[in-house]
């Protein structure tokens, strides 16, 4: 498998109105080699190497298919995964690393309405009656003991809709021992009211924010479609969610459900429209058998739409840090929403939309951005609809000196 880019986001936007978002700021990452104990945890078996020798290799990224548990689980299974989930395919990253999203992104996670696909009192119950692996189970996520149940209750089973990287933890000798994983999309998780994923709930593994590898190898049983452009990594929201837009893949429709509910009797349908990322991928029409004859000349030939003759700048350009910074849009059909694939000089790339409103465009305001990476920015805004595309690019200058 060919190794990718896999980093921390700074420009992280926060919607303040249609159109409005903060670039914060972010300390790089390194890139971690490291040489850790581990038994393949709570996934596949991993490479044959690897397990038997006991010792995951530097930056490697073990893929946990759903409805595996692997050797050491913290619990017996407190939830059900579900097969077939198909991640959105604009969820892709064009760089070829993972995409970064906010846990309160509309459709990033799924599930079935009025179903739970988790069990917290099985899970409560199963860590209340181990106490070597509560204490281990709670150490990871930073509580005590004593607030185990308080803290469970407070959660929400989701499931994931992408393939996720995360910092995965079985348990080995008394102590939990963590893994870099990558789940597959259909795992059940429980996300805390900030949208973190926290438990996978198919064998009650704490989970933590993954660890960011310049070069990760992936290692373990791969699914189809299994891609290395087609990974996300889930960051905190910057709000408290109440209610989190789930897409049920099986209807294809969406629903609420409130943060810290089972998901049983509370969920409520509602229609809004997914981000363009969160589209799920279109089913193909079925092939229409072909005439044996062409058509008639009298047949009107199909309307032209209208064509688009798109741009895109930033201001101001060149910018310096704790400037704001916006991305204006034009020449896009009236009524799009379009996507901008932003690619940061350190390679990270993330995703943003605009509403075009008629002749006016559209833009993006980042603001907060005192500790910004400095370089050029590149953005790419293409209209999904009819794949017409604009490009821009900004430089970043260090800020101005005391």
């Amino acid at each position: 498998m060919a190794a990718s880019r896999d980093e921390s986001p700074t420009w992280q936007p926060v919607s303040t109105g249609r159109r409005r978002s903060v670039l914060r700021s972010g300390a790089g990452v390194c890139a971690f080699l490291v040489m850790a104990i581990v038994l393949v945890a709570c996934g596949g078996d991993g490479d044959p190497k690897v397990a038997a020798a006991g010792v995951q290799g530097a930056s490697e990224i073990t893929a946990e298919p759903v409805s595996s548990a692997g050797d050491n689980p913290f619990t017996a299974p407190a939830g059900k995964d579900r097969k077939g989930v198909k991640p959105p395919r604009g969820a892709a990253s064009p760089g070829g690393g993972p995409a970064s999203y906010r846990g309160g992104l509309p459709g990033l996670y799924g599930g079935t309405r009025d179903y739970a696909t988790c069990d917290a009192d099985k899970l409560i119950a199963f860590l209340e009656q181990n106490p070597d692996k509560a204490a281990a189970w709670a150490g990871v996520l930073g509580i005590q003991v004593t607030e185990i149940r308080r803290y469970v209750g407070r959660l929400t089973p989701v499931l994931l809709r992408t393939d996720t990287r995360v910092t995965n933890h079985g348990f080995v000798n008394g102590r939990a021992t963590p893994i870099q994983s990558v789940l597959q999309a259909g795992t059940a998780v429980f996300v805390t009211r900030y949208g973190e994923p926290v438990i996978k709930c198919y064998c009650g593994n704490p989970l933590r924010p993954p660890i960011r590898y310049v070069t990760p190898t992936y290692v373990g049983p791969r699914w189809p479609g299994f891609s290395t452009t087609n990974i996300t990594i889930i960051n905190r929201n910057t709000t408290i969610i109440k209610t989190f837009t789930l897409y049920d893949p099986e209807t294809g429709k969406t629903f609420g459900r409130l943060a810290g509910t089972s998901g049983e009797i509370d969920d409520t349908p509602i229609q809004i429209p997914l981000p363009p990322m969160m589209e799920p991928a279109p089913t193909p029409p079925p092939v229409e058998p072909q005439p044996s004859q062409p058509p008639p000349e009298t047949t009107p030939a199909p309307a032209t739409p209208e064509r688009e003759m798109p741009r895109a700048s930033f201001t101001p350009n060149p910018g310096r840090q704790g400037d704001n910074f916006t991305i204006a849009v034009f020449g896009f059909r009236p009524g799009a929403q379009v996507q901008v694939t932003l690619t940061r000089p350190d390679g990270v790339v993330e995703h943003y939309s605009i509403d075009i409103e008629g002749d006016s465009g559209g833009s993006y305001t980042f603001t907060a951005t005192e500790n910004a990476v400095t370089g050029t920015y590149n953005a790419t805004v293409t209209n999904p609809s009819t794949g017409a595309q604009a490009h821009a690019s900004v430089q970043v200058l260090p800020g101005a000196g005391p």
